[in-house]
Parts: C-alpha cells; sequence; structure tokens
C-alpha cells in the first residue's frame, strides 16, 4: 500500500508542478455559470428595443382601421413602434428604416363578410433577424384572433351580407334581428371574455425580509446556484478524464515502462492510477463547491454532499478508465471521450435543463451519469434535500462507477501484461 501511495504522491506533485491545464477545465463551469447569473439575475431589466412596424392600409375600412388600432394600443406599445405609412414602405424597408412592413390587402373588409380567405403581406427587413421574427409571431397571433371572430360571427355575418348588397337601407326590424343575434353571440362568450378564461400577471420574487425587487442579488445566487451542478458534473468528468489520459501518456514517454521494470506489479500501477484521477476529480470538486457556497451562502445536507460527491468521483473514474483502457493511442481516447462527454451532457441536463428538453430526449436522460449527478446536487441545493432523498442517485452512480471501472482495469491490466506499456 505504501507503494502506490507513493506512486500517488508523485502524480500528485508532478501535476501540480504543471496545474494549467486542470484550472482551465474548472474555470470554464465558473466563468460559464457567472455570465449566465450576471445576465440573468441582475436587478435591473434589460430593456427590449421595439419592433419599428410599417403598415399600409390598401383597404382604407372600418375592419382594417380596427386591425391597426389593434397595433397600436397601449398594451402593444410596448413592443412594438407602428406607423402607418403608404407606396414608400418598401423603400424603407430597403433603407433599414423598419424591422418589417405590414400590408392590409385592398377588400378585407368585403372578404371577411363574405367569407372568403383573406392574405396578409408580411415583408420583413433581412437585415435583422429577431425583431422581424417578434413581428410575425404577434401578427400571426391577430390573425388567428380575427380568423376566429370571423368564425364565431359567421351568422350574423351571413345576415348582413345582402344587406350590403342591397340599394336602400335595411328596415328597422331587419337591424334589430341582426342586433340580437350579435348580441346573443357575444353574450355565450362572456364567460372566456369577462373574465378572461387565461390571465397572465407579473410577479416579483420577495427577499428574506419581504422587499420586492430590492436586489439582484439574491436571483443572481440563485441562478448561480441552479447552473453551477450540470456545468461543474461535466468539468469534473473533464478533469477526470485528463488525470487517466496520463496513463497513455506515459507509455508514450516511456516512463511507464521503467515503473514497471522495477518491483511494481501491473495491479498496483493501476490502482495507483485510479486513486490518482479519484484525487485529482476529488480536489477540483472540493474548489467547485466551496466557490460556490461563498457566492450563494447556502448550506446544504453534509452528508448527502458527501455521499453523492464521492458516488460521482467513482463514476468519473470508472468512465476515465474504460475509454483509455479501450482506446489504443491518447489522441484516439480524447477524441472519443470528448464525443460522449458532450452526448452525455447535453442529454442529461449539464447544459439545458432537464423539464426543457423535449420528451424523448427525458426518456433516454436517465442513461447519461450526467443526469444522476445533476439531480442529485440540484435536490440537495434547489429542494433542501437529504441523503435519503438522493439515494437512487448515490446508487446509480456507484453502479456505473464499479461496473466501468472493473472492466477498464481489465482492459487496462491487459495492455500492460501483453506489453503495450
Amino acid at each position: 500500500m505504501r507503494r502506490i501511495l507513493l506512486m500517488v504522491r508523485k502524480d500528485l506533485l508532478r501535476q501540480l508542478r504543471s496545474p494549467m491545464a486542470i484550472l482551465l477545465l474548472l474555470s470554464f463551469p465558473l466563468v460559464f455559470t457567472s455570465l449566465l447569473a450576471l445576465t440573468f439575475g441582475s436587478g435591473s431589466q434589460p430593456r427590449m428595443p421595439k419592433v419599428q412596424l410599417l403598415v399600409e392600409d390598401l383597404d382604407d375600412s372600418f375592419v382594417s382601421g380596427a386591425l391597426v388600432s389593434a397595433v397600436t394600443s397601449e398594451q402593444m406599445g410596448k413592443y412594438f413602434d407602428v406607423e402607418q405609412v403608404g407606396a414608400d414602405g418598401l423603400e424603407r424597408i430597403e433603407q433599414n428604416k423598419a424591422s418589417a412592413l405590414w400590408r392590409l390587402p385592398k377588400g378585407l373588409q368585403q372578404d371577411l363578410i363574405d367569407g372568403t380567405p383573406v392574405e396578409f403581406e408580411l415583408i420583413r427587413n433581412p437585415a435583422q433577424s429577431i425583431l422581424p421574427e417578434i413581428a410575425e409571431q404577434g401578427l400571426t397571433v391577430l390573425a388567428e384572433v380575427l380568423s376566429a371572430a370571423a368564425r364565431v360571427l359567421e351568422e350574423p355575418l351571413d345576415d348582413l351580407r345582402p344587406m350590403l348588397d342591397e340599394p336602400s337601407a335595411p328596415g328597422a326590424a331587419r337591424v334589430a334581428a341582426l342586433s340580437v343575434k350579435i348580441y346573443e353571440v357575444i353574450d355565450r362568450a362572456e364567460g372566456l371574455l369577462s373574465p378572461p378564461a387565461i390571465v397572465l400577471d407579473t410577479v416579483q420574487l420577495e427577499d428574506d425580509e419581504g422587499e420586492a425587487g430590492s436586489s439582484g442579488g439574491a436571483s443572481t445566487s440563485l441562478i448561480f446556484l441552479i447552473v453551477l451542478p450540470g456545468i461543474s458534473v461535466w468539468g469534473l468528468f473533464l478533469v477526470g478524464d485528463m488525470a487517466m489520459r496520463d496513463i497513455i501518456g506515459e507509455s508514450t514517454r516511456g516512463t511507464l515502462r521503467r515503473q514497471l521494470a522495477g518491483p511494481v506489479h501491473p495491479g498496483q500501477l493501476l490502482v495507483a492510477k485510479s486513486l490518482f484521477t479519484a484525487s485529482v476529480s476529488l480536489i477540483s470538486l472540493v474548489l467547485l463547491a466551496g466557490i460556490g457556497w461563498g457566492v450563494a451562502r447556502q448550506g446544504i445536507d453534509p452528508v448527502g454532499f458527501v455521499a453523492l460527491s464521492l458516488a460521482l468521483i467513482l463514476a468519473i473514474t470508472g468512465y476515465a478508465s474504460l475509454v483509455y483502457g479501450g482506446a489504443r493511442t491518447e489522441r484516439q481516447g480524447a477524441t472519443i471521450s470528448s464525443v460522449l462527454l458532450l452526448i452525455f451532457a447535453f442529454v442529461g441536463g449539464s447544459f439545458i435543463p432537464i423539464d426543457t428538453l423535449p420528451a424523448a430526449v427525458r426518456r433516454v436522460a436517465p442513461i447519461s451519469p450526467f443526469y444522476w449527478g445533476t439531480s442529485g446536487y440540484q435536490t440537495l441545493i434547489r429542494e433542501d434535500g437529504g441523503l435519503i432523498d438522493i439515494l437512487p442517485n448515490v446508487g446509480v452512480l456507484s453502479a456505473i462507477g464499479v461496473v466501468l471501472l472493473a472492466a477498464g482495469a481489465a482492459l487496462l491490466q491487459r495492455k500492460m501484461r501483453r506489453g503495450a506499456a
């Protein structure tokens, strides 16, 4: 055992003399998480630019005027800066003076009354990307509302159509009957319109003292803690991969052969490399956890944290040993590992929250060790969970680590015995 510990100490001291690679790997989770937290968790809300929308009304009717009034309302005015134009609208789009041009076709009102399909024309500014897309989505909603209103008022419109074609004004009785039908349609929709079936409201989170929006520090720290676990799990797997890769690097440099020439059994050397990988990963985890605690100052269950961390370190070591036990060269192992880690990270919710992923991806997420590590830390942080709550995570990560480490150790030891080192 003493010989194994001496070899681990030798590798740690050698890594300490050139720590830049590990520090760069650990800096990415911290920088990435900090940027997200500062961007989305700051107290001041970023001001979104308004969509510069030009409207060319070729119909000049009651319906077209109502549509123009809808996009120039106070509510829409928060997002749209609308200006009515004539034939010069297209020229202003070409001069990059607006985001989009909306043309209301001639005969719009009559087509709606006749039940004829109506086509709106939206010309997007090709020099812009986001604002024209907002204009298109907003006008699509408005067109859906207009289409629904035409379907709901289909019967009154059928009665109105012949009145408009008659040379003389309709009688009072017909107008009254039409008014009653319109009233009945509106009355049937009263339950959905007043009050609205769906109400959107904006609320502000309160801090511990009950003052809403007093500071953005709390939300920044919260976002930092939410994002950090997933990115850190990915970073720790990269650190473990780099540490285990050293076993092939030493074989290339010839130092591994010299060690095996002495009184060192291949099994002892393999245990030493595994302990070295686990030690480097554990030190990196402690550094990330310390920085996370220093930023957020949020306590978590220590027993659950230690159990989950040790299980994660075991999974990292097992994964790295299997990759480099099966790889023929250092470059091949690094390439395969990079691809696998990216896939595991995206599927396991390290980069994108698992709840926002498609259903098909969520179904396969449990095959990724990142999923069990990330969800375990999030349970401890966001839900104030304890060891009982994360026992499935600890069990799965431990099983992954044991199985992969056993397979990887067999492959690495076979390489050494065959003289591959």
